[in-house]
């Protein structure tokens, strides 16, 4: 706390939150302590006329709460005090007798989003790291310092509704539009600009006058806008859309939406007024934002995704190396891509993104401009979402650099080889690749199912050499499989985990192997899912089921996706490494010879129309053509999920104890996010300990009766079911 008065002017002081020994600001347990401890001296500090609130970390206001304080909280009783405390410490702040300001220029999520609600007026940076939100319930929280009663008092109903039901981050421009902050200057001398402004504008904050921009309410504005949100019959209709919006997306999964909704609807007296509330009345809207708060933080489904934050937050800690083993590894600051098809072309445009100059390389001027093309078509729909601007994609795609040969590779630090599936092609492009760049560049196979050890095998430096398995569409699928070869080196898997993080993937590390992980684990879901259907279960069913257990889409629709015609050819290659249990079922090849590729010719499992053909129908011609009776009802729901779910676990069972992943973790995570595996469920091997060790082998055994052979558990399931011991921690 300082008077900076002799600076910016009489009764200017500054208090900057800055946590040590750390690389952001959290509202922890210290912090929360420092603030208690230091608001009585701001309680009766006659010389302050305006309080300005900084941070000391460059491109970080405050993070959010400190997520294990949630996290130690074992009954609901626990997560309502800490939530109480919280909102009290606030209570305190927003009645200081003289206005108060939050300088932003970075990161003010969650906690510290809430705190500067608390704030008489909220400054920020245009800066691109400058972002605010209530990010809560992507961990299946809902805001519990408050910002559920102060937020729609701030912005209107509809807009935090649209925040906090999404979890959506604002940047410094869209903040100030909607409202929400209350000036947006430039980055350049930002602070000193934001503390000017607020000595500039004390009085009027103090006479409790909006500085900012008045809120759209009805997410529209006007008269409209204004007669939604201030009468009873247009915010039930606001509150009844927005339910069904998240029953729709959720399909009632993730209560946190719900809880939220059912909070602002009971403590929305003055929704969409600029009124701050006082007494009686806060002590009742804060305590029922608390109750709602605690009833989420104790369920099942805030662990499991708090737990996948953590492993999120771990994989940042890590660098792919057994723990306790170090290298020295270096940023890759230019790369280089061999192949612009949709998967080289989608990896350069993600390089460019994170502003790294990219060498787009291939045969003919026609395949670079497709690549080219459609690294546009990513980067417009970005424009057209207002991510970025015009300006930037012209600079992002101007880092994209379209070449025949391998002028300019010498100088990069990673190149990714992205072409043809065909181990043939594959070693003869890398041969040729291996001398045209320096020695200390890392070179990459973006690979699906070809062995990493083999296409190592005829390079001259086979331990620089790795696999880098980026899942379609590049752009939105957040893991990297990083495969380790047999003679891949510690600084080579080092050095591709920590640039996979560099482009904000997600990566795990992978022992080489047939499928490497999230293949291999698909390989037996999508293949029951064609089995069921030739028992006449119809595509719809299957899909349904599916989705209803909380996949982001069923099995066959995942089929059309990824394309018939390459499921197939992946279903010999799992036959060929592993036998009958992934013995192919019949129709793939049928689909196959019929010309039905999926989604990328409009026709597969369903039919698909319109541009880009996103409209998605039913087909009920596809079981003739199968020859195929549908016999609709013909096995549960419930059957369709053991049948399709259970031997992806009994194939993880198998790999964990093959060494293709080090941990139950990496299985998770691999699975949440590289097939979207439901993360409410805290991933596939957190859902089998949910279900019991022992069930799990009692369900396989009955289906090996009842199915056949393809369903027989594994050694390493057996013996755990045996035990009923859990995968995570055994012991």
């Amino acid at each position: 706390l300082a008077d900076r008065s002799a600076e910016f002017g009489p009764g200017v002081w500054v208090m900057t939150i800055n946590k040590t020994g750390e690389k952001v600001n959290k509202l922890g347990r210290v912090a929360l302590d420092g603030f208690k401890e230091v608001l009585p001296e701001l309680e009766k500090n006659k010389a302050i006329e305006v309080l300005c609130v900084v941070s000391g970390k460059p491109g970080n206001f405050i993070a959010g709460a400190d997520i294990d304080l949630i996290r130690q909280c074992t009954t609901s009783q626990e997560a309502e005090s800490l939530s109480r405390s919280g909102q009290k410490l606030l209570n305190r702040w927003e009645d200081l007798p003289y206005p108060t300001v939050a300088v932003v220029d970075g990161a003010c999520l969650g906690g510290g989003c809430e705190m500067a609600l608390g704030c008489t007026a909220l400054v920020m940076s245009n800066s691109s790291s400058a972002r605010i939100g209530l990010p809560e319930v992507m961990l299946g929280l809902i805001p519990g310092m408050g910002g559920c009663v102060r937020l729609p008092r701030k912005v209107g109903l509809a807009t935090a509704l649209d925040m906090i039901l999404t979890g959506k981050q604002l940047r410094g421009e869209q903040a100030f539009k909607l409202g929400l902050a209350d000036a947006l200057l430039p980055q350049e001398e930002f602070e000193a600009a934001a503390i000017r402004w607020a000595r500039n504008n004390a009085n009027a904050l103090k006479a409790g006058k909006r500085l900012g921009k008045e809120p759209k309410l009805g997410g529209m504005g006007g008269p409209v806008g204004t007669l939604m949100e201030k009468t009873p019959i247009g915010r039930s209709v606001i509150f009844k859309k927005a339910r069904s919006g998240v029953l729709g997306k959720t399909r009632g999964q993730y209560p946190a939406p719900i809880e939220a909704l059912d909070v602002l609807m009971e403590t929305g007296s003055l929704l969409g007024s600029s009124d701050r509330l006082r007494g009686t009345e806060r002590e009742e809207a804060m305590a029922r934002e608390a109750k709602g708060f605690a009833k989420l933080a104790v369920s099942e489904v805030s662990r499991n995704l708090i737990r996948i934050f953590f492993l999120t937050e771990k994989v940042k800690k890590a660098n792919g190396l057994p723990e306790g083993r170090e290298v020295a590894i270096r940023a890759v600051e230019t790369g280089a891509v061999i192949g612009a098809g949709i998967m080289g072309g989608g990896i350069a445009q993600l390089f460019a993104d994170k502003k790294i100059p990219t060498r787009m390389k291939d045969l003919t001027n026609q395949a670079l401009a497709l690549g080219v093309d459609s690294a546009s078509r990513i980067f417009k729909r970005q424009v057209k979402r207002r991510k970025i601007t015009d300006r930037e994609m012209i600079q992002k795609l101007g880092l994209i650099t379209p070449v025949l040969d391998h002028s300019g590779f010498r100088q990069v630090n990673l190149v990714v080889e992205a072409v043809v599936e065909r181990m043939d092609v594959k070693q003869k492009v890398l041969q040729e690749l291996e001398e045209q760049v320096g020695e200390k560049c890392i070179v990459a196979s973006n690979t699906s199912s070809l062995s990493v050890t083999e296409m190592q095998s005829v390079l001259k430096h086979p331990g620089r050499f790795a696999g880098m398995h980026f899942f379609n569409p590049v752009h939105r699928m957040p893991l990297v499989e990083v495969i380790r070869g047999e003679k891949t080196d510690d600084q080579t898997v080092a050095g591709v985990f920590q640039f996979c993080k560099q482009l904000g993937k997600t990566p795990i590390v992978v022992r080489d192997a047939p499928g490497f992980l999230v293949n291999r684990l698909l390989a037996p879901y999508m293949n029951e899912a064609a089995y069921l259907l030739a028992e006449g279960v119809t595509v719809d069913e299957i899909d349904q089921a599916l989705v209803e257990f909380g996949m982001p889409m069923g099995p066959m629709e995942l089929m059309d996706e990824v394309g018939i015609d390459v499921a197939d050819k992946v279903s010999h290659i799992m036959h060929a490494a592993f036998g009958e249990r992934m013995a192919p079922a019949p129709l793939s090849a049928k689909l196959v010879s019929t010309s039905r590729y999926g989604k990328k010719n409009g026709k597969g499992l369903y039919l698909y129309e319109g541009k880009e053909r996103k409209e998605k129908k039913s087909d009920p011609s596809i079981y003739s053509l199968l020859g195929i009776s549908p016999k609709p009802g013909v096995v549960t729901a419930e059957e369709m999920v053991d049948r399709t779910v259970l031997p992806m676990i009994n194939e993880a069972a198998r790999c964990l104890a093959e060494g293709i992943v080090a941990h139950p973790d990496d299985v998770d995570l691999g699975m949440i996010m590289g097939t979207g595996f439901p993360p409410f469920r805290g991933g596939l091997l957190r859902y089998a300990d949910s279900l019991g060790s022992r069930k799990v082998l009692e369900k396989l055994r009955k289906l090996v009766g009842k199915c056949g052979k393809r369903f027989e558990p594994s050694d390493a399931l057996v013996k755990l079911g045996e035990e009923n011991r859990p995968f995570h921690n055994p012991k």
